[in-house]
């Protein structure tokens, strides 16, 4: 049975229009923004005119298989990442008979870990295909994400058990729970991305 994959990363950071702007340039787009209107939710495309007393709340940023979200927030931090898994129920089960809470909707699905991040998982489509345009974006990907967190062993234990080994991520020890990096790569070319030149911290 195939790996998890490491394919979602939702950062907050107080400068949301410069990390934004640093996403483009490394040739990921903003598809949607997502806020209010006077307690309405409402959602964006690129080209939209922002309404007058549109309150912000998210933007996503995606090519291929990278999906990497911006929001707004007092501090730069990585709030959670997202895989994608063939073996979905089974991982819900090994979170929940390790006394995980798992948060679902209709939507999304998050595992809340025994430290101050969720993960979002995603079970993964068999044998989808798009637009001739998603197909060329196929080959867009994350590579080397470096996760630092207190109690690494403890951490990289706990994904092995519940998620199953995540190629594209390295954890190792650090002071606070932090992204240092990561790699966006197609077939031809990657680009490492500091994180915290991405997001000004």
């Amino acid at each position: 049975m195939d790996g998890p994959t490491l394919f979602h990363l939702h950062f907050n950071t107080p400068d949301v229009e410069s990390a934004a702007d640093r996403l483009e340039r490394e040739g990921l787009p903003c598809k949607r923004r997502f806020g209010t209107v006077r307690g309405e939710s409402r959602s964006l495309g690129p080209e939209d005119a922002v309404p007058d007393e549109f309150r912000f709340k998210l933007q996503v940023h995606r090519r291929g298989n990278v999906d990497i979200t911006l929001a707004p927030g007092k501090r730069s931090r990585i709030d959670h990442l997202g895989l994608r898994s063939s073996d979905f129920d089974g991982t819900l089960e090994r979170a929940r008979s390790r006394g995980a809470s798992v948060r679902q909707n209709s939507r999304r699905t998050f595992v809340m870990t025994p430290w101050t991040f969720r993960v979002e998982l995603h079970p993964r489509a068999d044998g989808e295909r798009g637009t001739a345009e998603r197909d060329r974006d196929a080959a867009y990907h994350i590579e080397d994400a470096l996760l630092s967190v207190p109690e690494a062993g403890a951490v990289r234990t706990y994904f092995d058990s519940v998620f199953g080994a995540v190629p594209q991520l390295t954890i190792e020890s650090g002071e606070e729970i932090w992204l240092e990096s990561f790699t966006i790569a197609t077939d031809r070319k990657s680009r490492r991305i500091d994180v915290a030149e991405l997001l000004g911290a």
